[in-house]
């Protein structure tokens, strides 16, 4: 798709590689991106609005690849989104503790996502393809 070729034998290749995604991710290039203990730290792109966490993280890597989300774009991204496959909750909470004053558990403005499923209207049918 990229004309690119890369390997993962060669750290040279590898980090050229990572170089080369990180930057059509910002370009916008990319929709999705994959990765696996990659661009959790030290990767910024106002573009990215979604991440899917399928990862046990805690204290600053938590804060960190959260924080992915968190750039604005005006009126095209007012705010990020994180979609935790795992419960992240107490280590959420314990970051929170640990990174900002005392009392910011007080300050989040979100209510837990159960909140928002549980009150959703179900389809009167649904089918399975």
């Amino acid at each position: 798709m990229f004309g690119t070729n890369y390997s993962t034998k060669d750290s040279k290749l590898f980090y050229a590689y990572y170089k080369d995604i990180g930057k059509r991710v910002k370009n916008r290039e990319v929709d999705i991106l994959l990765v696996v203990n990659m661009f959790l730290t030290g990767f910024d792109s106002k573009a990215l609005n979604t991440i899917y966490v399928d990862k046990n993280l805690k204290h600053h890597g938590l804060v960190q690849a959260f924080s992915r989300t968190n750039r604005t774009m005006g009126a095209k991204k007012s705010q990020g989104n994180v979609v935790a496959f795992r419960n992240l909750k107490p280590a959420t909470d314990k970051a929170i503790e640990l990174f900002a004053n005392k009392d910011a558990q007080e300050d989040i403005i979100l209510a837990p996502y159960e909140d928002y499923t549980s009150s959703t209207p179900k389809p009167e049918s649904s089918r399975v393809l």
